[in-house]
């Protein structure tokens, strides 16, 4: 079956759909067509039906309704992330305001943000940063590398958009993510958020081979800066949205007047990945071989030991670790052998109706299959690291894809 698919020309887009596009994975049973468009035309094509699926901004896709599903990876969501409000570093007298499109997510936040201010002026996002350096606008609600490029260009920050929907919802972020047609049916979306997934998985494990992807469709070339795109924006929500992307996911549709999100995840693999997070201090004595097992303190009360897929943890970080005051020190993230848990792994629901996974006895020092220490970043969040399968097999790399503070136990292999 042919699909038409839209992908943006950003490089956090390039360098996830790189392998799809030069056929580095498997494309199971589906046929490509691609093509690469501002995010803008992207949606402005989405709506009028001329794509089969597509790089979206989470605002076009609210106002698509059911007709469109959003693919579990391929997003870009999460704190720090967000459009940015610039101005021009000197005086001026226009009073233009500019923004990317009035479909971009950008756009909805002005909306909801700055309504009072009067409606912007829509143009090409890679219009308006020149724009605000000539003087010909008073303000301009700036993505992709003018994120990373705005002081360089002499401008002045006015709002961090991104921020402020933070500080007001409590959620992360949510940007923009594949959006199929529905009327695909359910194998055929089921194998195309497969591919999507497969292919930022290959991107991570062969970041130097995208670079070239990325360079030929960049608005800005340096490879810094190119890099600086990926590593925000390319996070444990892109290769699956989880329990916080639904919840980011959730407050937009929710401020933004419209229909929760239907989302569509890849097909199961054969064995679930099932974690579990322990201060570092409490599960040291297990990892040194100095005891045979491990429970935190509410083993005693509860008989089981709480675990979390790949997609609950950013929301488990949040939840039980968040405030610095209550817990200061490093946390460690252990991954357990599905396998040899076997019938004292149980799925309950628990969390907000989520299931969740349960060990019914102590962790023994040889479930444990890898380690990773983590630590909080510059804005003392807890930070899930990237867990993509190897693509050489079912076995997942515990490797520093990008240098984040999230350190491997054990080396990539």
């Amino acid at each position: 079956m042919r699909l038409r698919v839209g992908l943006s020309t950003c490089p956090n887009d390039t360098f996830a759909f790189h392998a799809l596009m030069a056929r580095a994975v498997d494309w199971r049973g589906l046929d490509f067509e691609f093509a690469l468009a501002d995010v803008e035309e992207l949606n402005e094509r989405m709506l009028a039906g001329a794509l089969d699926a597509s790089k979206t901004s989470f605002h076009a896709a609210l106002h698509a309704g059911a007709r469109w599903k959003i693919l579990e990876a391929g997003a870009a969501l999460g704190f720090g992330v967000g459009p940015l409000l610039l101005a021009p570093g000197r005086a001026t007298a226009s009073r233009r305001v500019l923004a990317p499109g009035r479909w971009t997510t950008a756009q909805l936040l002005w909306r909801l943000f700055h309504a009072a201010e009067g409606e912007p002026e829509q143009v090409v996002f890679s219009s308006i940063v020149p724009a605000l350096e000539r003087g010909d606008a008073r303000l301009g609600v700036c993505i992709h590398e003018a994120r990373f490029t705005w002081r360089e260009r002499g401008l002045a920050l006015v709002e961090d958009l991104g921020e402020r929907w933070e500080r007001e919802t409590g959620a992360p972020l949510p940007l923009g993510g594949i959006a199929a047609r529905a009327e695909l049916g359910d194998d055929v979306l089921a194998r195309l958020a497969a591919c999507v997934r497969d292919s930022i998985e290959w991107g991570l494990a062969h970041r130097d081979a995208c670079l070239p992807t990325m360079r030929a469709h960049a608005q800005e070339l340096e490879e810094r800066v190119l890099w600086q795109h990926v590593e925000l924006y390319v996070n444990a929500q892109t290769l699956e949205l989880g329990e916080l992307g639904r919840r980011g996911l959730d407050a937009l549709a929710r401020l933004g007047g419209g229909t929760p999100f239907s989302i569509v995840g890849s097909p199961p693999g054969a064995a679930p990945r099932v974690f579990h997070l322990a201060p570092a201090a409490d599960i040291e004595p297990l990892l040194a071989g100095a005891r045979a097992s491990y429970a935190p303190t509410a083993f005693a009360r509860e008989r089981f030991v709480h675990l979390s897929r790949a997609g609950q943890l950013d929301a488990t970080l949040e939840r039980h670790y968040a405030e610095p005051n209550k817990f200061s020190g490093e946390l460690v993230l252990l991954e357990l052998d599905f396998a040899r848990c076997g019938d004292a792994l149980r799925f309950e629901t628990s969390r907000g109706g989520a299931v969740f996974p349960h060990l019914y006895r102590e962790i023994e020092c040889a479930d444990v299959l890898r380690t990773w220490t983590l630590a909080r970043d510059a804005s003392a969040r807890w930070r899930a690291p990237l867990l993509p399968r190897d693509p050489r097999g079912d076995r997942p790399r515990a490797a520093r894809y990008f240098g984040a503070a999230v350190g491997a136990a054990e080396p990539a292999p």
